[in-house]
């Protein structure tokens, strides 16, 4: 099936017809197959240097069990996280909430300790995910500098209770509509190679499996640890080695597959694929 010239890069039992399931999963596979990558992918791009020969062996091992099988659906893992989520009644899981006081604390906190100069520059931090800063054992740093593509940064509103339902779904509404408006205007158009995610749903899954993001993860982290030096040709050529095809291979892997394949193993991403599953969890049990 493939040139010599490739068989350096294609590992064993490496096929592509290992990840046809990924057609037809839902978001609690896709949490599940990207988890069981995250290590290896990220290890094996920037961890090198830091990982003694028995670290590099256990992570080799592990990827090479995750190419033997390709693509896993309905483990015990999936299955664990999917309880847990369920039963989770935590609000920090949920995509909209109340704020804590902690929160509160915290950030009367920050605009005590900042000068007004570094206030007005840095005003929109803020909104940050200061959970996020909890999480990573950061909450005495300086606050950090804000990005306009960071996917968790937070918009605090305050709700007139007192409204009816309607009344405050129309408002609430109507400020979401102008929000995300204003936040276009502000961002710079989208660079070549910079992805954007929107819904999680079958339509988007699916683009993610015709874009073979899963066996790239797979090949690269491979090829990274065995030291070979794998261009964007060659991995188009393994992905997507229909010759009859007119679309750009080296292209499509620029363009699309990378840029994708970072965004969905990137931390906002992952935080914001288990608020979704959450959230949709406790629908189904309400």
């Amino acid at each position: 099936m493939y040139s010599k010239n490739l068989l350096k890069y294609i590992p064993q039992n490496f096929e592509l017809s290992k990840y046809d399931k990924a057609a037809n999963m839902e978001l609690i596979n896709w949490i599940e197959n990207l988890a069981m990558r995250l290590l290896g992918f990220a290890a094996s791009k920037n961890k090198l240097a830091l990982l003694d020969p028995k670290q590099k062996a256990l992570i080799e091992g592990l990827t090479q069990k995750i190419i033997n099988q390709g693509v896993t659906l309905g483990s015990q893992y999936s299955a664990m996280l999917n309880e847990m989520l369920t039963k989770d009644d935590a609000e920090y899981t949920s995509i909209v909430r109340d704020i804590t006081y902690y929160e509160l604390f915290r950030l009367s906190d920050i605009l005590k300790t900042t000068d007004m100069d570094r206030l007005y520059s840095e005003v929109k931090s803020i909104f940050l995910h200061l959970l996020n800063q909890q999480e990573l054992g950061k909450l005495n740093d300086p606050l950090p500098t804000y990005r306009e593509n960071d996917e968790a940064r937070l918009s605090w509103l305050e709700v007139d209770m007192n409204c009816s339902d309607s009344e405050i779904t129309a408002a609430f509404s109507e400020w979401l509509k102008h929000t995300r408006a204003k936040k276009l205007s502000e961002i710079p158009m989208l660079k070549r190679r910079e992805h954007k995610l929107n819904k999680f749903n079958q339509v988007a899954f699916r683009k993610w499996h015709d874009a073979q993001v899963l066996a790239y993860i797979d090949l690269i982290t491979w090829n990274n640890l065995k030291g070979n030096k794998i261009t964007s040709k060659i991995i188009g050529d393994i992905l997507f080695p229909d010759p009859k095809s007119l679309r750009d291979s080296t292209a499509m892997i620029n363009d699309t597959v990378k840029p994708l394949a970072n965004k969905l193993t990137s931390l906002p991403t992952t935080r914001r694929m288990l608020k979704v599953l959450s959230d949709t969890n406790r629908k189904k049990t309400t």
